[in-house]
Order: C-alpha cells, then structure tokens, then sequence
C-alpha cells in the first residue's frame, strides 16, 4: 500500500502523463493515497540562451504549464492534488522533488520506443529516474 505518489506529467508530451494519472487514480481510490503531480519545465536560465527570451517568459511559461497541469489534475483526480511546476533536466528535478517530499512510489509514463522491441525500452528521463529514485517505482505504458 502506498501514502504517497509522485506523478511527473510532461506538458509538452502529456500521453504518458495520462496513463499515469489513470494508474495514480486507481491507487488513490484502493487506498486513499496522497497525489502530487509535478512537470519540468527545460531550464532556459544560461545566460547566452536567456538573452533570448523577454524577462517575464519563464514566469508567464510556468503559469501556463501550471494551469494546463491544474486541468489534467482536475481531469484524473477528484481531491485536487497538489501541483508543481519547477524548471531544469527533467531527470534531476524528478529526483530532487522525490528526495524533499517522500513519495513511496513514482508512477511515471513512458511511449513505447518505435523500433524492434522498443515495447520494452525506456528513454533516458525514465530509465535514470528509475534507476536512481529511492523509492519504487511504476512504469505506466
């Protein structure tokens, strides 16, 4: 029985994050599990890459993706979890985020790879969190 689940949901590519939430559902409502679903957003804070963008677009970035991430929060879940949005390598921020809040479990979704056998691959966000994560965790496919 898990207490807490992490649900990463990429924004960009929200399919994976959907099967994740289906499965975070099913465990919320077997045992009342607490839900936080996080996304990471691609760090733009290099100084040569930032000069890119206007001052205020990280800002109106993450208001964005945490309004998308409230719609799909509201959409799998009825207790309105908990929802953040940090920015950097997707990997390490999952990582990080699982270390400060705890979770006993990480229910992550991943596409199936399009090539012979891919059906059993991982990318590189979900193998290295499933290898470095300190808790279980599901993959959802």
């Amino acid at each position: 029985m898990f207490k807490k689940i992490l649900v990463p949901v990429d924004m960009s590519s929200p399919e994976p994050g959907a099967r994740s939430c289906v499965q975070a559902r099913k465990m919320v409502d077997d045992w009342g599990a607490e839900v936080h679903l996080l996304s990471v957003m691609p760090g733009y804070s290099m100084p040569l890459v930032s000069t890119f963008f206007p001052a205020d677009a990280m800002d109106k970035m993450r208001e964005t993706v945490l309004s998308d991430l409230k719609k799909v929060a509201a959409k799998y879940f009825d207790n309105n979890p908990e929802c953040s949005v940090v920015s950097g390598k997707r990997s390490q921020e999952i990582l990080k985020f699982a270390e400060e809040w705890k979770p006993d479990l990480i229910v992550f979704g991943c596409n199936p790879k399009d090539i012979a056998g891919g059906e059993l691959m991982l990318g590189s966000v979900g193998l290295s969190v499933s290898e470095k994560a300190k808790c279980n965790v599901l993959i959802a496919r």
